[in-house]
Order: C-alpha cells, then structure tokens, then sequence
C-alpha cells in the first residue's frame, strides 16, 4: 500500500481518537464540575454546622470551667462543713451524755435533798412540812413505835383527809410543845435507782414551861421514791422512839468509829476498840485478811502498822445501818457500804463491805466497840437485798 495512503488512515484514526477523548474528558470535567459543586455546598454546610458546634463547645467549655470552679469552691465548703458537722456531732454527743449525766445527778440531789428535808423538819417539828413531803401519787405508810404519838397509818388516795389528820395527830403529840428544844443528830443518806434511804439517829432534849427536862432518842427511817421528773414522795417512815440514851450511844460509838478509820483518827481508834474487855478486829478478804485478838495486836498491828503505815487513805460510803441490842449494857450496830483503800505503793481497792460492831458498856459509862468485823467480801446485790425498799 502507498505510504501516503497509510498516513491518512493514520491521520483519520487519530482524528477519531481525539474526538471521542474531547467528548469522554468533556464528560469528565461536567461531572467532576457537579460532584465540586456538591462537595462545595456541602463544604459550606459542614463549615456552618462545625461553626455551630465550635460556637456550642467553647460554650460549653466556658460553662464546664465555671461549673468546675463552683465544683472546687462547694467541695472546700463541703469538706469544711464535714469537718464542722463530725465536731458538732461530737460535741452534741457529749453534750447529751453530759446532760443524761447532770439530769441523773440533779434528780439524785433531789431525791436526797427530799429525804433532808424530812429530817430538817423534825429538828424544827415542822408538822405541816412533813406532811406536805409525804403527799403524792403514791401509797405512804408512816409508823410510830412508842408512845407519844405510836401509831400506824397507810396513807392512799382513798383515805387522804382522814389519815394526813390522823399522822399530824400522831407527830403533834410525839413532838409535844416545849419551851425550848436541842436537836442533835447524825444522817446516812443514800440512792438506790428510784428509791432513796435516809436514816439518822436523833436526840431531842426538851425542856418545858414547869422546867423539867424530857430527853427522847429515836432511830428514823425514811424512804423516798421518784415519782415523776425531778419529782420525790416519802413514802415509808418509820421513827422507832423506844430507843434509850444507851442505844443512841452504841449507834453513835459506831458511827465515830468510822470516821476515825476514815480520817486516820488513830488515838480515836484506840479509844473505841481497847478497853477493859478482851478486843478483836477481823478482816474478811484483801491483803490484811485475818483475825487480830487482843488490846495490844489490835493497838499495834491494825492501827499502828495497817491503817497507819501500810494504808494511805481511807473512805467508806455508808448505805444502811441496823442495830441489834439485846440489853442496854450489849448491842451490835451494822453500817452496810462501800469501802475504799489505797495503799501506801497507790494500789487502790474497793469492797461493799458490812462493817459489823460489837459494844459492851465500860464502867466509865461509854461504850468498847470489843469486836469489830470487816466484812469486806460482801456484793452490791447482797446489800441491796438487806437493805428495805
């Protein structure tokens, strides 16, 4: 074939490849023109929202930052007011323990303060008084043992006028109306819960309009029991009158016995426990425990070497007494307690105790506690079951 013929085929053939590439890249650029003016649009439209959601974070970012900042300012109050609440809470707990404590304490003052009244009435023979301090809710019975005045009368509700006049009777007659009057005594006042005991013995010297003198000794038991907040009813009295100078002298010779134990009183003691008749001293339990007979081991054992040496101090808590006597030259008076010793290295010990003393009549006219029992191995429920209620 002619070249120049192949050169036109060659010519034609590019011609047509030119021509449908124009069409195709003309085709492309149409598309491509679309799909950027899509992508454009849509561009805007993201650009929009990303400046929306920018707009809202850093929105939210300043809000987070503030929030944050009152986070940290109420967690410091919350940690301060923490610690404040746990102080308050704690003082609050003390503050009611405190309270329990002090309304316990003032309630028992008043239950004592009620029984002292009573015997502050009797050295005045304040009949009225008396009788206001048995009137309540509660049964009362009041006795008198012997004449002037002996009697017993259950007071109650039912028979409140006809039995208040029949005990104002008894006490104006037991008192009688002296021209002048000495008043001595000596009170044990104690708590037990909703009762408080109060016992004393007394001596009443009168002296009438004609100038004789009667002299009356008593023995007077007197229990009080709450009967509302802060509020106390005696409700048991008991004045045992047939008592002579020789019974309120053994209760009395008792009675200094252990306050020159407790004060170290060591002539005191040597002049209640050593005397003409034969002397002992028994301690039941504790270090000194045993038995010490005779004038000289009871001098130089219990009172020159365990109370006065190897004992530092001394206390004894009176709960109750009784006393027994079977004459007036013999009797026993027990003083129920608790007893508490330290001893000269500071080891301190406590013991209910029952103090028992036996007394014979001297021929001087006072009284030898001869024995004297320390019967320091006794329990508060075995008191609380002597003790009347």
């Amino acid at each position: 074939m002619d070249s120049k013929y192949i050169l036109v085929a060659l010519i034609i053939i590019l011609f047509i490849v030119n021509i449908a590439f124009i069409f195709y890249m003309s085709s492309q650029i149409t598309t491509l023109s679309s799909d950027y003016s899509t992508a454009t649009t849509e561009y805007n439209n993201l650009r929009s929202i990303y400046s929306s959601l920018y707009a809202n974070y850093s929105d939210l970012v300043s809000k987070y930052n503030s929030l944050a900042s009152s986070f940290n300012t109420l967690y410091m109050n919350y940690t301060k007011l923490s610690a404040e609440y746990s102080t308050l809470s704690s003082e609050y707990s003390n503050l009611t323990s405190n309270y329990v404590s002090l309304s316990n304490a003032y309630s028992e003052l008043q239950g004592k303060m009620t029984v002292l009244d009573f015997f502050l009435s009797v050295a005045d023979a304040n009949t009225g008084k008396i009788e206001n301090l048995i009137t309540g809710p509660m049964p009362v019975t009041f006795q008198i043992t012997s004449p002037p005045g002996n009697g017993t009368v259950i007071l109650t509700p039912s028979n409140y006028t006809l039995g208040i006049g029949e005990i104002g009777s008894m006490l104006s007659k037991y008192f009688g109306y002296p021209e002048v009057r000495s008043y001595y005594k000596s009170i044990i006042i104690h708590q037990f819960g909703n009762y408080t005991l109060g016992e004393g013995v007394i001596a009443f010297k009168n002296v009438n309009q004609n100038g004789t003198s009667v002299d009356t000794y008593a023995l007077i038991y007197v229990l009080a029991m709450n009967t509302g907040k802060y509020q106390w009813q005696i409700v048991n009295v008991k004045i045992d009158n047939s008592i002579s100078i020789y019974q309120y002298n053994m209760i009395t010779t008792a009675l200094s016995l252990i306050q020159d134990l407790v004060t170290k009183n060591l002539a005191g003691l040597q002049s209640i426990l050593v005397g003409p008749f034969p002397s002992y001293v028994y301690i039941a339990s504790g270090p000194f425990m045993g038995n010490y007979t005779g004038g000289d081991i009871v001098t130089n054992i219990f009172i020159d070497t365990i109370v006065a040496k190897n004992i530092s101090t001394i206390s004894f808590e009176p709960f109750y007494m009784t006393l027994n006597y079977t004459s007036n030259q013999t009797g026993i008076v027990n003083v129920y307690g608790n007893l508490t010793i330290t001893l000269s290295n500071g080891t301190t010990m406590s013991y209910y105790t029952q103090l028992e003393m036996a007394e014979q009549l001297e021929p001087d006219g006072l009284f030898q506690v001869y024995g004297f029992n320390i019967l320091n191995d006794l329990t508060l429920t075995e008191i609380e079951n002597i003790i009347p209620k």
